[in-house]
């Protein structure tokens, strides 16, 4: 009977999916490419505590910030492991900043679509934020367009973040001067609490748990907008929940402080960009040559998380708001559509980059 028993369970080993017996015992190492405090930090442990459970094989999954570069330190980590030994335990948890490829950025050394397997990700929406004494003051967003001077604290002339921020001031025709090289957004809202800075822009969740609670509910400053995104129609769109939250489009600004539509190459611009780090704002991802089997379990850990009703109340209890979760494929759609912006765009893009 001992032996039966016995010989049942070798059967069973033996018959287990591949990839429920690569991580099992095992540690995943995902690098985070901010610093510890942010949001994408927050994001990343959030994800930590309960992705383990439905990774195949239940591995530790540790955080490992490596922030620099304006995120890109550590993209170039996890995308050269793709030419040294992808053994799939070292994975990358990345806010994605679609300006780095279109704009040829020396400092990214990799090819996100050649070099990244994408396992999966978030969408998310990002709202700008200013202090209301910027000079002769704000109690309405389209005050802004008066501002003598604005200071936009960011991360690195490259990152969407910084990019989006630039090209928005310079369609309104706004003075500014950016300080960059911040690690993460809970250096920023410090930085503004300092006012050593007096502008700048967060995700939604980052809005929700940081800047509102320390610049926005004390009266230090205002929502400005959210960035547009692309509708189905092909024109500018928003997102309802924040328009109710009293926090408007950046075309809607526009508008009301030069009473005209915006447009231009410039506002195409920042349209297309944003329209992308809208649809991929955080993403999961392994160095190309990863074994099969890593990539198979860490995708159907990511597929069944996102659904965990435990992870879902974290999240919701942290961020104040729901995730807004996309597959490999929907990762992959992103990246084909990065590769379809146009020449004059890019063009546009690299002149706001080196300005």
């Amino acid at each position: 009977m001992r032996r039966s028993l016995f010989g049942l369970a070798a059967l069973f080993a033996a018959c287990a999916p591949a990839s429920a017996q690569f991580y099992k015992d095992k540690t995943v190492t995902l690098l985070v490419n901010y610093g510890a405090g942010g949001n994408a930090d927050t994001d990343a442990r959030l994800l930590a505590r309960h992705w383990h459970k439905h990774i195949p094989g239940s591995p530790n999954v540790v955080i490992q910030n490596l922030p620099g570069a304006g995120g890109l330190r550590a993209m170039n980590v996890l995308g050269l492991k793709a030419r040294s030994n992808p053994d799939g335990f070292i994975a990358g948890f990345f806010t994605v900043s679609p300006t780095p490829p279109l704009v040829e950025d020396p400092g990214l050394q990799i090819n996100m679509v050649e070099d990244f397997i994408p396992i999966g990700g978030a969408r998310g929406w990002t709202i700008a934020y200013a202090r209301k004494d910027i000079a002769p003051g704000l109690k309405v967003p389209e005050d802004l367009a008066k501002a003598k001077k604005v200071f936009i604290g960011g991360y690195s002339r490259a990152s969407s973040h910084d990019t989006r921020l630039r090209l928005a001031l310079e369609v309104l025709d706004v003075p500014f001067s950016a300080v960059t090289g911040f690690p993460a957004q809970s250096d920023i809202v410090k930085a503004m609490l300092q006012n050593e800075v007096n502008m700048s822009a967060s995700s939604l969740p980052g809005y929700l748990s940081l800047v509102q609670a320390n610049i926005i509910t004390p009266g230090v400053g205002i929502p400005l907008w959210h960035y547009d995104v692309i509708g189905p129609d092909g024109k500018p769109a928003g997102n309802p929940d924040l328009h109710a939250m009293g926090i408007p489009l950046f075309s809607e600004v526009y508008q009301k402080a030069h009473g005209k539509p915006a447009s231009g190459p410039k506002f195409e611009a920042l349209l297309q960009l944003n329209n992308i780090g809208t649809s991929l704002q955080r993403g999961v991802f392994l160095p190309r040559g990863a074994p099969p089997d890593a990539v198979a379990a860490l995708r159907r850990g990511y597929d069944f998380v996102v659904k965990d009703p435990a992870y879902i109340a974290e999240y919701e209890k942290v961020n104040n708001e729901k995730p807004d979760a996309v597959s490999a494929a929907v990762i992959q759609s992103v990246f084909e559509a990065m590769s379809k912006v146009t020449p004059e765009i890019r063009q546009v893009l690299k002149a706001a980059v080196a300005e």
